[in-house]
C-alpha cells in the first residue's frame, strides 16, 4: 500500500473512532513518506481526539514545520496549545493561521476564546468574535451569546445576533441578555428606522444619511456596518469628508479590517491642512502663514489631526489642532491633549489655561452630557449626534482638563464634569411614550423571524419577566 493508501485508512479508523487502527495506519503512511504533513496532522487529530494534547502538539510541530504555509495544520496548533493550557503557544499560532488566511473564521472563534478564558482580554475577544460573525455567520452564535452577556452592552451587535442567530428555544435561556439588549438598543434602533422608512431618511442626502449610520452603529458597538456605512457615504460625497476618513479607520481597528485602503487616502488628504513648511524660514524673516479657514474647513482640520493622531503622528496632529484652536474650541482640546501625550509641560499649561478661559465663557464641553427625547419628526437628525460623538471625542481631554483645573490651574466658577461619570452613548436616546409604539411598529414589520418578534412585542408590553439575570 502508499502512504496515501494508509493515510485515507487512518481517516476512516477515526471517524469510526476505532483508535488504536487509526494510530497504526498514520503511522504507517509516516513511516512511508516521513516528510508528508498531511500524514503527521492525521496523527496530531488522533491524539487530540483522545486528548493526548502533548502528542498531539508534537505531531502538530511536525506539520506545520514541514508545510509552514497551511493555516489548517496551525489552526489544529493552536487549539492543541489552548487545550493544553499554554495559552501563549496557543495565541501565536491561531495568529498564525489568521496571517495566512484571514478569511476562516475558525481560528477568529478559537483566537477569541483564547482571549476570554485564558488570557483575561475580553474586549480582543469581542474583536476576534466580530470577525468570526462576520466571515462565519451563525456558525459560532453560541459563543458570541455567552461573551456579550458578560461584557458592557454592545447594543446594535447584540440586538442583529439575537435577531439573526439565536433559536427560539434559547430565547428562555438567555432572558437577562434580551432584555438589557432590548433596553440599550431599541430606541435609538427604532428611531433610526422610522426616519429611514417615514422621514425618508431624515431629509438627509445619501452622504449624510449614511454617515449618521456609521457614527450610530460605531458607537453602538457594531463596527462593520458602521464601516460599510461610512464608506458608502464618501462614495456618495463629491470631495473628502475626513469625520467619515477618521471614522473608517476606527471602525477597522475594532473590526480587525485591514485600514491599508482607507489610511493612504486619509493621510493624503489630511495633509492638505498642515501648515506651510518653512524649509527655508530663518529666525529675522516672517513665517508663512497657513490660510485662515472657516466654516466646514475648520471641521476638516480637526480630523486631519485625528487622522494623525490614529497613525500616531503627534507633531503634525499637533500643528494641525492648533491652526484652528482659537476659532474651533474642541481643536483647543485636542491640543491640550496633545502636549500632555508628547509632554510638553509648558504649551500644556498655556493650553489649559486657555481652555479654562473660553469655557469660563462657553460653557460648551464642562457641563457633560443629559440624556435627550428623539422626535419622530425632526428637521435635524444628525445636530444631537454630532454634539454626543464630539463629546466622546473629546473625553480623555475633558478629564485631563478636568484634572489639570483641580491640580494645576486657576480656580474656577464652574465645576468641570468629570467625563468618565457621563451617560454611555446608548443612554443618551430616549423615545416618547407616545412615540414607541409607532417607531417599534415600524420597526418589527421588516423582522421575518416571528419568534423574535415575539420576543420584542413581549419586552414592549413589560413581559419580559423579572429584573434578575441568568
Amino acid at each position: 500500500m502508499t502512504a496515501e493508501a494508509y493515510y485515507e485508512q487512518g481517516k476512516k479508523h477515526l471517524e469510526a473512532e476505532a483508535y488504536e487502527a487509526a494510530e497504526a495506519q498514520f503511522t504507517q503512511a509516516i513511516e512511508l513518506e516521513p516528510e508528508w504533513a498531511k500524514a503527521w496532522h492525521g496523527l496530531g487529530l488522533l491524539h487530540f481526539s483522545q486528548e493526548k494534547y502533548e502528542e498531539a502538539i508534537d505531531a502538530f510541530q511536525q506539520a506545520t514545520a514541514l508545510e509552514e504555509e497551511n493555516p489548517v495544520f496551525w489552526l489544529s496548533l493552536a487549539r492543541g496549545y489552548a487545550f493544553y493550557k499554554q495559552p501563549k503557544e496557543a495565541q501565536d499560532a491561531y495568529q498564525q493561521s489568521i496571517k495566512l488566511n484571514r478569511q476562516a473564521p475558525e481560528p477568529w472563534n478559537g483566537l477569541g476564546v483564547l482571549y476570554f478564558e485564558a488570557l483575561g482580554k475580553p474586549q480582543n475577544g469581542v474583536q476576534c468574535f466580530r470577525r468570526a460573525e462576520f466571515l462565519g455567520k451563525g456558525a459560532f452564535a453560541g459563543n458570541l451569546f455567552a461573551a456579550f452577556s458578560q461584557l458592557p452592552p454592545f447594543p446594535f451587535f447584540s440586538f442583529r445576533i439575537i435577531r439573526d442567530y439565536m433559536p427560539a428555544g434559547d430565547y428562555s435561556k438567555w432572558k437577562g441578555y434580551l432584555r438589557h439588549a432590548f433596553d440599550t438598543a431599541l430606541p435609538l434602533a427604532s428611531y433610526l428606522n422610522w426616519l429611514d422608512k417615514k422621514q425618508e431618511k431624515g431629509g438627509l442626502p445619501d452622504a449624510q444619511w449614511h454617515k449618521l449610520l456609521g457614527l450610530a452603529n460605531y458607537y453602538m458597538g457594531d463596527p462593520a456596518p458602521a464601516l460599510k456605512h461610512l464608506t458608502r457615504s464618501l462614495e456618495h460625497r463629491q470631495g473628502p469628508d475626513l469625520m467619515a476618513s477618521y471614522y473608517q479607520l476606527l471602525a477597522c481597528w475594532d473590526f480587525l479590517e485591514p485600514d491599508a485602503p482607507y489610511l493612504e487616502p486619509a493621510l493624503e488628504q489630511a495633509a492638505a491642512y498642515l501648515p506651510p513648511e518653512q524649509s527655508s524660514w530663518k529666525f529675522w524673516q516672517k513665517k508663512e502663514e497657513a490660510a485662515p479657514l472657516s466654516g466646514a474647513g475648520l471641521e476638516q482640520c480637526y480630523y486631519a489631526g485625528l487622522v494623525f493622531v490614529e497613525n500616531d503622528e503627534m507633531e503634525k496632529a499637533l500643528q494641525c489642532f492648533e491652526r484652528i484652536e482659537r476659532d474651533f474650541l474642541p481643536a483647543a482640546y485636542q491640543a491640550f491633549w496633545c502636549c500632555e501625550e508628547t509632554v510638553l509641560p509648558k504649551k500644556k499649561k498655556e493650553k489649559g489655561e486657555f481652555l479654562l478661559e473660553q469655557e469660563a465663557a462657553q460653557q460648551q464641553f464642562v457641563n457633560g452630557l443629559q440624556p435627550q427625547l428623539l422626535s419622530l419628526d425632526t428637521k435635524e437628525p444628525l445636530v444631537p449626534f454630532l454634539f454626543a460623538v464630539r463629546y466622546a471625542e473629546l473625553e480623555e481631554a475633558i478629564e485631563r482638563l478636568h484634572l489639570f483645573a483641580e491640580f494645576e490651574g486657576a480656580p474656577q466658577e464652574y465645576e468641570i464634569q468629570n467625563s468618565r461619570e457621563q451617560p454611555a452613548f446608548h443612554e443618551l436616546w430616549q423615545l416618547a411614550p407616545e412615540d414607541w409604539e409607532r417607531a417599534a411598529a415600524l420597526l418589527l414589520e421588516g423582522v421575518d423571524n416571528s419568534a423574535f418578534r415575539e420576543q420584542v412585542e413581549a419586552y414592549l408590553r413589560g413581559e419580559m419577566g423579572s429584573e434578575e439575570e441568568e
